[in-house]
C-alpha cells in the first residue's frame, strides 16, 4: 500500500499534533511592518484562517471519499512514478518550512531569551532532539501529542487568567480601523502561516475515523484558540504591542499570579515543547516523503543527512541578516503554502480521479 507510513492513527490524535504544531505559529507570529494593523483587527485574523483553512480542505475531503469508495472495492494506491514525485515536493516544502521554523526560534530566542548570545549549540541540540523524535513513528508522535495539548491548553489558560488583571478595554480599536483591504491582506498572511495543513493530504490513508468531522472541529478550535490569545495580548499592550518583535511573548511577561513571578518561564518552556514537536514532525514528512523518491536508502541515512542540513544551515545563515530575511519572508511563506496545502492536493485529486492508480488489496500483501 503506498502510504507515507503503515501506522494507522485516529483523527482526534493527529489533528492534536496538527494543533500543537500550529499553536507555535500564533507564540511566534511577526506581523509584517508593511501593514499598518489597528488592535481590533489583529484579533480578528483567525477568523480569516478558519475560512481559509476550511476552503483549503476541500481537496483533501474529495481525496477522502475517493479514498473510502476505493477502500470498499479492495482497491488502494500504487506508488507511481507521479506519485513518488509529488510526494518528493511535499518532503522538500516541509524541509524549507522546518528551516524556517529553526531560524524563527533562533530569532526569537536570541532576541527574548537570551539576548545577544550565540545560539548554534543550542539549535544544533535542539534539531538532534527533534530528529530522534521523528524517528519514533507517526503514531508515537500523534500519541503524545494528546498529552502534551492538555498541558499546553492548561498552561496557556493558567497564563491569560493571570493576564486578565492587565486587560483595558481601551487598547480596542475599532473594527476596520485601516480599511477592510489592509486587514484582508494581513489576515491572509496569518492564515497562511499554517504549512502544516497540507500534511493532511499526505496521512489521509492513515487516519482512522471521521476526518472531515475531527478537521472541521481543529481548524475551528485551533482559530478560537488564536483569537483568545491575540485578545489578551492586544488587551494587555495594546499600541505597544506594534513596537514589540514577539508581542505575545511580551504580554506573558506581565503575568503573575498571586506569589507567582515569572510566569513566562513556564509559558516558554511551552513554546518550546511547541516548537519541538512542530520540527520532529516536519522532519518526520520529509523524510517519510524523500524515501519514496530514494526507496534503497535507508530512512535513517536520509534523517541524518537532513537533521544535519538542518543544524548547519542555520548556524551558516543565522548571522546573515539577507539570508536570513530571504528564510524568513512572508513570499516565500505564502508559496510554501499554495504549494502544500492548494496545489499539491489539487494535483493528486485530479489524478487519483482521472489516472485511478490503483491496485487489488491482494497484490500489495
Amino acid at each position: 500500500m503506498s502510504n507515507l507510513s503503515c501506522e494507522k492513527v485516529s483523527a482526534p490524535e493527529f489533528f492534536s499534533l496538527l494543533f500543537l504544531s500550529v499553536l507555535s505559529t500564533v507564540f511566534m507570529y511577526i506581523s509584517s511592518p508593511q501593514i499598518p494593523l489597528a488592535q481590533t483587527d489583529a484579533a480578528l485574523r483567525p477568523f480569516v484562517f478558519i475560512a481559509v483553512s476550511l476552503a483549503a480542505g476541500v481537496p483533501s475531503f474529495l481525496i477522502c471519499n475517493l479514498m473510502r469508495k476505493n477502500e470498499e472495492k479492495g482497491l488502494v494506491l500504487k506508488e507511481t512514478t507521479t506519485y513518488r514525485v509529488a510526494y518528493s515536493v511535499f518532503g522538500i516544502v516541509y524541509f524549507i518550512a522546518a528551516l524556517k521554523t529553526i531560524l524563527r526560534f533562533d530569532l526569537f530566542a536570541s532576541s527574548e531569551l537570551f539576548p545577544g548570545n550565540d545560539m548554534s549549540i543550542f539549535l544544533i541540540a535542539i534539531v538532534i532532539a527533534c530528529g530522534a523524535l521523528s524517528t519514533v513513528g507517526l503514531s508515537a508522535l500523534c500519541r503524545g501529542s494528546v498529552i502534551f495539548c492538555f498541558i499546553v491548553i492548561g498552561a496557556t489558560a493558567f497564563v491569560m487568567l493571570s493576564l486578565a488583571d492587565e486587560l483595558k478595554l481601551l487598547n480596542f480599536t475599532p473594527v476596520f480601523q485601516n480599511g477592510i483591504g489592509t486587514f484582508a491582506k494581513d489576515s491572509l498572511l496569518f492564515a497562511v502561516q499554517a504549512t502544516e495543513i497540507g500534511a493532511v493530504t499526505l496521512f489521509l490513508p492513515q487516519i482512522k475515523g471521521e476526518f472531515k468531522k475531527h478537521y472541521i472541529a481543529f481548524v475551528t478550535l485551533s482559530g478560537g484558540a488564536f483569537f483568545a490569545i491575540f485578545l489578551f495580548v492586544i488587551g494587555s499592550l495594546g499600541t505597544f504591542a506594534d513596537t514589540q518583535l514577539f508581542p505575545t511573548y511580551t504580554a506573558v511577561t506581565l503575568a503573575n499570579f498571586g506569589l507567582l513571578e515569572r510566569i513566562d518561564a513556564l509559558e516558554t518552556a511551552i513554546w518550546i515543547l511547541c516548537v519541538v514537536v512542530k520540527i520532529s514532525f516536519y522532519i518526520f514528512i520529509t523524510v517519510q516523503s524523500l524515501s519514496k523518491l530514494l526507496p534503497r536508502v535507508p530512512k535513517r541515512i536520509i534523517t541524518i543527512a537532513v537533521c544535519t542540513a538542518l543544524a548547519v544551515i542555520p548556524a551558516v545563515i543565522s548571522n546573515n541578516i539577507e539570508a536570513f530575511g530571504f528564510v524568513s519572508n512572508n513570499a516565500l511563506t505564502l508559496l510554501l503554502y499554495l504549494v502544500s496545502v492548494v496545489t499539491l492536493p489539487c494535483v493528486l485529486l485530479v489524478y487519483y480521479r482521472k489516472v485511478r492508480p490503483y491496485e487489488k488489496i491482494e497484490e500489495d500483501i
